[in-house]
């Protein structure tokens, strides 16, 4: 059967860390690759030029395998002055979901966005087989109840795919 994995960096990165823990995503490419036998693991972020440490972050994930889709980060406003920072990437995945259709034949996707719903529903109305993996407090209630998905916590494989860090 052949899989393609989708991952919504964001909501992977701040609901696990919303548990207190992150994710070794060399782990991650290992799990998917091994346990779904993924042929494509796609990797939805945002991208600050300015920023030295994330550009080393995605040139190891680019040399462990993943298919980098970065956007660039833009700057809001909101109206208590604070400034948060994004990259909307959900249209992105959504579309190299629907580009790839006919490639594979089950799909991971590592997001609980309501936002994903609709791809989710069509998905699974022509047949593919979907495996959602997110933070269950931070998935959207649709996606949770989606009849015919497989829904796993993150946190039931956090001891699979958590990061350790290496002590000197």
């Amino acid at each position: 059967m052949k899989t393609y994995a989708f991952i919504d960096a964001s909501n992977i990165i701040y609901g696990t860390r919303d548990e207190g823990w992150k994710v070794d995503f060399r782990k991650l490419f290992k799990y998917l690759s091994e346990r779904y036998k993924c042929k494509k693991i796609y990797y939805f972020a945002g991208l600050d030029n300015k920023n030295l440490k994330q550009q080393k972050f995605y040139n190891l994930l680019f040399k462990i395998g993943y298919e980098l889709k970065l956007k660039p980060v833009k700057l809001f406003k909101e109206i208590d002055g604070k400034i948060t920072r994004k990259a909307n990437c959900d249209v992105d995945l959504t579309f190299y979901a629907m580009r790839d259709l006919e490639k594979f034949d089950r799909t991971v996707i590592l997001s609980g966005d309501g936002d994903f719903e609709i791809l989710m529903k069509h998905l699974l109305k022509i047949g593919k087989e979907v495996i959602v993996f997110a933070n269950t407090r931070r998935t959207a209630k649709e996606i949770k109840i989606l009849k015919g998905l497989q829904f796993n916590d993150l946190a039931s494989f956090r001891s699979t795919i958590e990061f350790h860090k290496k002590r000197r």
